[in-house]
């Protein structure tokens, strides 16, 4: 396999158009061919090609992309209640490289409702973090979500209570920063399991200070719905299709991402 092109499980699922749950599953089954490596499952692209729906093409966001587009939304959520005042110093703190803030808002500015194409906004998201799937005594749990290095994602953060959903009573969703990531697994005896318990997003260095999840809190909102688009419970991805929409609305009623943006990235005002 170290002489082929070889996919992870999240290229692998917006390849074939399913989940990332379901992806674990027919390597679970043998149904794909598959070998464990520190950064997680590695499947050759040859054995996925029968059941894609097509490879997307081009690079994939950068991790600093993805988290600049999460705070975007999360930002741009907060505002929306006062749409009418001039709230360009604010898309411009969280994304203060001029350039990188003009590609990001034009990318959001064309990407669809993700009720139609859920698997852009996947991948646009995915970059986010490395999954792993690690087991924990549940006697440790309650620290481990406790524990200041970590940030609680998916069901458990913030969406939790839209359409009637309940934290998971036995398995965690975290995020934690990639300096943080080796000790956190150490302190708390964790060991790597596919049907483990901890679902762990490391987040790389790479992402600034600033756009990182912070330790001790929940992950932002758009964070945790891109969690819940590869959840197999329809009424998870239901949940954050609906709130990537709100939060999308919202930058549009900012003025923030419009079709005719101007040089700044920014639409301008009428």
């Amino acid at each position: 396999m170290d002489d082929m092109q070889v996919l992870s499980v999240h290229e692998a699922a917006d390849a074939m158009g399913v989940s990332m749950q379901r992806v674990r599953q027919l390597i679970h089954d043998g149904q794909i061919a598959a070998r464990r490596s520190s950064a997680g499952w590695l499947i050759p692209a040859d054995a996925v090609s029968g059941r894609s729906k097509g490879f997307h093409k081009g690079r994939p966001p950068t991790p600093q992309t993805a988290w600049s587009v999460i705070a975007l939304l999360a930002v741009a959520s907060e505002l929306a209640s006062e749409p009418e005042g001039d709230h360009s110093a604010s898309v411009n703190r969280v994304v203060p490289d001029r350039k990188v803030r003009h590609r990001i808002l034009r990318t959001l500015a064309g990407m669809p409702d993700p009720a139609i194409d859920d698997m852009a906004w996947r991948r646009l998201l995915s970059s986010r973090g490395h999954a792993c799937r690690l087991w924990a005594h549940p006697g440790v749990l309650d620290r481990l979500a406790a524990d200041p290095k970590v940030s609680i994602g998916g069901i458990d953060a913030e969406l939790a209570e839209h359409d009637g959903l309940t934290p998971h009573a036995d398995r965690l969703e975290l995020y934690v920063c990639e300096a943080d990531a080796d000790e956190v697994v150490r302190k708390y005896r964790m060991r790597e399991d596919r049907a483990g318990q901890v679902s762990l997003m490391v987040v790389p260095s790479s992402v600034p200070v600033g756009l990182a999840p912070m330790g001790g809190q929940p992950v932002p909102a758009p964070a945790a719905a891109a969690d819940l688009l590869d959840e197999e419970d329809p009424r998870a991805r239901h949940a954050s299709i609906i709130h990537l929409q709100s939060s999308l609305s919202a930058m549009r009623a900012l003025g923030w991402i419009d079709q005719a943006s101007g040089p700044d990235g920014v639409a301008p005002r009428q």
